[in-house]
């Protein structure tokens, strides 16, 4: 018996290898064969070509100058970000970390975009700047995770918000400096063809310190997978290995930005793909980065060659396509859960509502009024915002002013209330409809990162609307709504629909929606580098914002948030007793069933309301439910009303510094509400890890 299991054992362990290179000789054949059909007629036209002949010339053009460096683009790329990825899965234990999902690659883009604004004071967008800023990103986020061994959970929300951020920030550069527009959007969706030969030989040869330092960082990652204690134990430094890895991974990271741009999925799919093989599922990483690699290659020239095939490589951009293959394979894989299926329940967020504060007694004060005076003093706390905003601005305007405009007797301050009063009635009806949208959308998923923002179904939203302008510039409120509603409602169907095995886990639907809206982002992105005329407004659009919104926005807003009111109210109780659970609640009579799906239709419709008239604002409907828990609202009625008085207050503010901070010069809105709410979200992590860690030492 001994014997028998000494030779099975033995037996496996020799499977395993042969299995492994299978698997890369596998690989392998597919590039060999990738490579042979992209550049086969290209060899046979040169070396057919008379020497010295105009068309030696021009075969040797195509040959080496433009179809040879954009396979060898293709491959480097996929190869970096495939090695970038499992390095950091292997470094954070986490099957989830990628450079994109870790906002490495929005760092990047920071960096890009101050080369193309001021390239005499921070050089050329060569792999060195891209490098300090994707490690600056990576060190952010793992300040607000609170480490790499941080929960999935965490630092995947840690990465989004982040990237949020970045984008953001991007957005804000791009708005003051317009030129850059088009080529910023083109690198954005990722495109092979940028670097050129030159610029391929200058990233390639920026390659070699990360390849030299790659086997130094691959043997002390291996125990590192049995625990930090276990690899302290074995001897390895466990802090400074996971820097030098964390370094080397955004040196990878780096250089495939530099050549390809962000390719969006890369280094997430092509390790957790390996993991599924039988063999390489249990490698070590001397097998599993060099297969990741090929995988990687294999992925970006595959898809690569089928947009050529296509004929589609004048209007598709790679990138483009790559979010194409790869959202249905992230789908599939967070469907399935296989490669993580003890980090999807992982690490479930936290939020306590406070009791004893002032700001909670004084809530259920308000709480306790009838409806109609609470009603009565939410208006008018409505009413003083609209008029102290409206004053406010390079021109002021007193009581003596506004009396004037109201008589016809002062023909400019009207003009000015003309102008300002809209886009704050605007912002403070857009912000209380996303507000409330997010309450209703946490509290039926169950998840406090539900918001409209992490689903994707404001980009779903803002990405319909966009087609619709475009094909539409003349497009009416009504027709812009329709469009909305169809994106962010195909959005959240989708998203529920690849959640209900995970029973709607935070981290699975988080994800889902995460990849999802990174597919509607790309794809807008790829719309604006359609558009000739007027990019830089479809980008500033794309951001959101109250600019030049007039009182037609204002009356496509009322009707919503009129019916709104009843709704709201009506569904308040059944989600107190459906926060009970499930079993409680049907026990008590409610029809859960039915609760769900309504419940979610009319967060989506708000939610698409409010973007159809102020573009895709993020961060309200995220933040304003947790800022209204905290303040003490602990039954949903005092929550809904508190979260959409706090998402009106803070749209307004946001608008009213977008046009008076640096003026004549305008911020976007939405800008401004990712600057206020990425910081907040990023604080309350960091604040949720300490207490985290203070329960650790107390127990």
């Amino acid at each position: 018996m001994t014997t028998l299991a000494s030779t099975k054992t033995s037996t496996q362990r020799g499977a395993a290898p042969d299995r492994v290179g299978v698997t890369a000789a596998a690989l392998i054949a597919l590039i060999v064969a990738l490579a042979a059909l992209r550049l086969g007629p290209d060899v046979r036209a040169w070396l057919d070509a008379p020497a010295n002949s105009d068309a030696a010339q021009l075969a040797h053009l195509f040959l080496f100058d433009l179809n040879a460096p954009r396979v060898a683009a293709a491959l480097v790329a996929g190869g970096c970000l495939a090695v970038a990825g499992a390095l950091f899965q292997a470094l954070t234990r986490n099957p989830l970390a990628a450079p994109d999902l870790l906002g490495i690659t929005g760092g990047a883009q920071l960096g890009l975009l101050a080369a193309m604004i001021a390239p005499q004071i921070v050089g050329a967008a060569s792999v060195p700047l891209l490098f300090v800023c994707g490690l600056a990103a990576a060190g952010c986020v793992a300040a607000a995770a609170g480490g790499w061994r941080a929960t999935p959970l965490r630092l995947v929300l840690a990465g989004s918000v982040c990237m949020l951020l970045f984008s953001a920030l991007s957005t804000l550069l791009l708005a003051f400096f317009e030129q850059t527009v088009v080529g910023a959007s083109l690198w954005a969706s990722g495109s092979l063809y940028q670097p050129g030969a030159s610029g391929l030989t200058s990233a390639l040869a920026w390659l070699v310190l990360p390849l030299a330092a790659l086997p130094f960082v691959m043997r002390p990652l291996d125990p590192l997978a049995l625990g930090d204690d276990a690899a302290a134990a074995a001897g390895v430094p466990v802090d400074a290995t996971r820097l030098l890895a964390m370094t080397v991974a955004v040196g990878f990271a780096s250089v495939a930005v530099a050549i390809a741009g962000p390719l969006s999925y890369v280094g997430l799919i092509a390790p957790n793909l390996l993991r599924q093989v039988r063999g390489a599922k249990s490698s070590k990483l001397g097998a599993l980065v060099p297969l990741s690699a090929l995988a990687g290659g294999a992925l970006v020239l595959a898809t690569d060659s089928a947009v050529l095939a296509l004929g589609l490589d004048s209007t598709l951009s790679t990138g483009v396509a790559i979010a194409f293959v790869g959202t249905p394979l992230m789908l599939a894989m967070i469907r399935n859960g296989a490669a993580w299926t003890g980090a999807l329940h992982a690490g479930q967020a936290r939020e306590t509502a406070r009791r004893g504060t002032r700001a909670a007694r004084a809530v259920r004060a308000f709480s306790a009024l009838p409806w109609p005076v609470l009603a009565a003093v939410l208006v008018a706390i409505g009413c003083a915002v609209l008029a102290t905003g409206a004053s406010i601005g390079p021109t002021m305007l007193g009581p003596t002013r506004w009396i004037d405009a109201l008589t016809h007797r002062d023909d400019i301050a009207r003009m000015l209330l003309d102008l300002r009063a809209p886009r704050l009635l605007c912002a403070l009806l857009a912000g209380a409809l996303l507000a409330a949208s997010g309450v209703l959308m946490q509290s039926i998923v169950r998840n406090p990162l539900a918001g409209p923002e992490v689903l994707g179904v404001t980009q779903g939203a803002g990405l319909a609307t966009l087609a619709a302008l475009m094909i539409w510039p003349l497009a009416g409120h009504v027709f812009l709504s329709g469009a909305a509603l169809l994106g962010g409602g195909v959005t959240l169907v989708i998203t529920l629909l690849f959640n209900r095995r995970h029973r709607y886990a935070p981290l699975a639907v988080a994800l889902t929606g995460i990849v999802i809206g990174t597919l509607w982002t790309t794809l807008a992105q790829w719309l604006i580098t359609q558009q000739s005329v007027q990019p830089a407004r479809f980008v500033v659009w794309l951001v959101g914002g109250t600019y030049g919104r007039s009182w037609g926005e204002v009356a496509m807003l009322v009707p919503w948030c009129v019916l709104a009111l009843p709704v709201l109210a009506l569904v308040a109780k059944p989600l107190d007793l459906l926060a009970l659970g499930d079993e409680q609640a049907s026990a008590l009579g409610l029809p859960i069933a039915v609760l769900r799906p309504l419940v979610l239709t009319i967060a989506t419709l708000a939610a698409c309301a409010a973007v159809a008239a102020v573009g895709p604002v993020g961060f309200i409907g995220l933040m304003a439910p947790h800022l209204a828990t905290m303040l003490g609202a602990r039954t949903h009625g005092t929550r809904l009303w508190l979260a959409a008085l706090l998402g009106a207050l803070v749209l307004a503010a946001a608008d009213l510094a977008a046009r008076t901070l640096l003026a004549p010069r305008e911020i976007p809105a939405g800008v401004l509400t990712a600057l206020i709410g990425a910081p907040y979200m990023l604080s309350l992590l960091v604040i949720e890890t300490r207490r985290d860690r203070g329960r650790g030492r107390a127990r």
